[in-house]
């Protein structure tokens, strides 16, 4: 089994490493924080990442993410997806052995839309934590007024372009004015259509993050981390505070 503490101080290495790279800088970035979601393909070109468990080293390595003190509750969304978005699931230190096959049991894989489950996380992302992360408001709750004092950390992971490009590009150009970050980690590919994104009109901030893995189970802990991490970090936050979309 996965070593989660070692992990999550990985992960709070990098985080670490990068704030202080920027403060040499002389920018003062203070304190990182997230709501840590994601976001998993689940169309059949998948099937043998999940099959061969780098599905599931992803999970690990995104909740670790949050047990590294980006997210206080110490758990994460998980939201798998093809044609349709399904439920979402809660993973926690208590739950992540063997998640990924149980979820897969009597679910069927289909094809690849992006839309739906970027709306599903949109309508959860606006809802605020209070104090060491408890929630203000529910889901279905009013959403809070001013910046968010916990933005919305996607890894939004897939190993292939979808069907609604259209309906992806403008629901991501809407959500830029939202406290959320979209980090796409391309599994065998670079997600080009989404490149235009950089250069679209519209946009309060630039909030996608591109890059692209071979094979993620097979990317040391110490290049993963910093490599899913550094835009969050070093330019979306500083951008969506300017910005006045977060705190």
């Amino acid at each position: 089994m996965v070593d989660l503490t070692k992990r999550a101080g990985t992960a709070q290495g990098a985080i670490i490493s990068l704030l202080k790279r920027e403060a040499d800088r002389g920018v003062d970035l203070g304190e990182i924080t997230a709501r840590v979601v994601v976001a998993i393909d689940y169309s059949a070109s998948m099937r043998a990442r999940y099959e061969n468990g780098e599905v599931q080293d992803l999970v690990e390595r995104v909740l670790a993410l949050s047990l590294a003190g980006l997210d206080d509750d110490g758990d994460i969304q998980v939201h798998f997806f093809h044609n349709e978005p399904f439920s979402s699931e809660v993973v926690d230190s208590g739950s992540y052995a063997g998640f990924v096959d149980r979820w897969r049991q009597r679910r069927d894989m289909g094809g690849t839309n992006y839309g739906g489950v970027i709306k599903a996380i949109l309508a959860e992302a606006g809802h605020a934590k209070l104090g060491l992360g408890k929630r203000l408001f529910g889901r279905g709750g009013q959403e809070p007024a001013g910046p968010a004092a916990i933005p919305t950390l996607v890894l939004f992971v897939t190993d292939g372009e979808p069907w609604d490009k259209d309906e992806t590009k403008r629901l991501l150009v809407d959500a830029s004015s939202k406290p959320v970050f979209w980090q796409f980690l391309g599994l065998g590919y670079a997600p080009k259509f989404l490149e235009d994104l950089d250069t679209m009109s519209g946009r309060t901030v630039d909030n996608v993050g591109l890059t692209s893995m071979g094979d993620s189970k097979a990317t040391p802990d110490e290049t993963w981390f910093p490599t899913v991490l550094e835009e969050y970090v070093t330019s979306w936050t500083p951008a969506a505070r300017q910005a006045g979309l977060i705190v």
